[in-house]
């Protein structure tokens, strides 16, 4: 089950925690999350499904705690906003711990290119989603996620590629997008507003 946020003028999908994080071994096939109290999981799976059980835990709650931002303002607002930050940084730190037990793992690469992004460090996150995207190219949420930060960063053939093969394989998370990419379009101050062409990409974006 998912649910739709918008979090801060950012419009983010959240996958439900799982129970049980079902996690690829490391040979790329799938580890039953129940056969571990039989004694069938490796450590290093283990290792992976822990921290990123504990990383999901702690992004969920800094997702809310952004969403209590209100009409804050000057000093509150900025231990807030340092606030956020110190969560998206544990919460990344516990996936980089899942994916050094298991690189196979797509969920923790992709939250590691979402909260990569939202601390600016757009190089580590486009990085984390191309790795998620080896793994399983056709996964939706990373194709839209990576989308949102080619807008971020003025790549808009990338934009609309994406946004072309999200409408083929998965349209829900391509109206994601395309209300994404409308929320940017609307500030003319968001990252990536002053990259050559985004006049012809705004037009565009209007017709969808």
């Amino acid at each position: 089950m998912q649910r739709i946020s918008r979090i801060l003028g950012v419009l983010v999908l959240i996958s439900a925690p799982p129970a049980a994080l079902a996690i690829p071994d490391e040979n790329g096939g799938l580890v039953d999350p129940n056969a571990a109290a039989e004694g069938v999981a490796s450590d290093a799976e283990m290792s992976a499904r822990l921290n990123y059980n504990v990383g999901f835990e702690t992004f969920e709650k800094t997702q809310r705690l952004e969403m209590q931002a209100g009409s804050l303002k000057g000093a509150a607002l900025r231990r807030h906003e340092a606030e956020v930050r110190k969560g998206y940084a544990e919460a990344r730190e516990r996936f980089q711990a899942a994916v050094e037990a298991n690189p196979q793992m797509k969920e923790a690469w992709n939250l590691i290119g979402y909260t990569s992004r939202r601390l600016g460090d757009y190089e580590a996150s486009l990085a984390a989603y191309d790795r998620a995207l080896s793994l399983s190219p056709d996964y939706p949420e990373a194709i839209e996620y990576r989308a949102e930060l080619f807008l971020l960063t003025g790549r808009f053939d990338d934009v609309k590629a994406a946004h072309a093969k999200l409408k083929e394989m998965s349209p829900s998370y391509a109206d994601v997008l395309v209300a994404s990419m409308k929320e940017w379009a609307a500030n003319k101050d968001a990252p990536g507003a002053r990259a050559p062409g985004r006049d012809a990409f705004v037009a565009w974006i209007q017709t969808l």
